[in-house]
């Protein structure tokens, strides 16, 4: 019985590895960027939807497609459509680094960025992507985020800060 769940596993990590590739930098946590946006990535298990493109953001995929690591704290959780905003707690500012996951659907763009800097952003399409971003601590100094999309674009997104940051 434990085979399987080594394939899986196994099969998961490779996906992982193949999906980390992307135009924005910052993929993963292993990658610093100066002072480029956020790398977003796919995480696994996102395919494509069979039915249209949703139109609410409660019938997006959650963004959060595994369990956090023990003691990860959540910061932020919101959906809605079109342009939004984000106000971190002071201790996003103290973090080593905060993770963003947010999927979107819709004919256009998402974008994450503080201060007129972009953080990360992703193109939506048919809602069925994930993706992440790992805001690092020098680009954390602003904590009113900014989140732009036309009002045709629906979203969900969690803020999450890493354990013992």
């Amino acid at each position: 019985m434990k085979l399987p769940l080594l394939a899986v596993g196994l099969s998961a990590l490779v996906l992982v590895s193949a999906c980390s590739g992307s135009d924005h930098p910052r993929a993963t946590a292993g990658h610093r960027g100066a002072s480029a946006p956020a790398k977003a990535s796919t995480e696994p298990g996102a395919t494509p939807s069979p039915v249209g493109t949703p139109t609410s953001p409660d019938r997006l995929p959650d963004p959060v497609q595994s369990p956090l690591p023990v003691g990860t704290k959540t910061l932020y959780t919101g959906s809605g459509h079109g342009a939004g905003g984000v106000t971190l707690p002071l201790s996003a500012g103290k973090a080593s680094s905060v993770t963003v996951r947010w999927t979107c659907a819709g004919p256009s763009k998402f974008g994450i960025s503080a201060a007129g800097r972009p953080l990360a952003g992703s193109q939506c399409g048919d809602g069925s992507g994930v993706f992440t971003a790992e805001i690092p601590r020098a680009r954390l100094h602003e904590l009113k985020w900014r989140l732009s999309a036309v009002n045709s674009v629906v979203w969900r997104i969690v803020i999450t800060q890493p354990p013992g940051a």
